[in-house]
């Protein structure tokens, strides 16, 4: 599965304490995410495609379990398109 999601243009966010937060400008909601979250936000600033990302964690976490780690990280991607602060296309 090949996803492309992108961070939508209402959500601001910043790097506190080697966390991401990011706030939804419409709605007020703010999030703080986890290491593994941030990393994959981070990310969606050089690559929007998910496997990409998956690929390169992979590697920086010597991770073996692609398939664990790619339903994990669509886990994380799913909450995000659910709250609003990405989008695929």
């Amino acid at each position: 599965m090949n996803k492309s999601i992108k961070i939508n243009d209402n959500i601001s966010w910043k790097i506190l304490s080697a966390k991401v937060v990011a706030v939804n400008l419409d709605n007020g909601n703010y999030y703080t995410f986890n290491e593994t979250a941030s990393y994959i936000w981070q990310k969606l600033e050089k690559t929007n495609v998910l496997e990409n990302i998956v690929k390169e964690m992979l590697n920086d976490y010597e991770i073996n379990d692609e398939k664990q780690l790619m339903t994990d990280v669509n886990e994380i991607v799913d909450f995000w398109i659910n709250e609003k602060l990405v989008s695929t296309y």
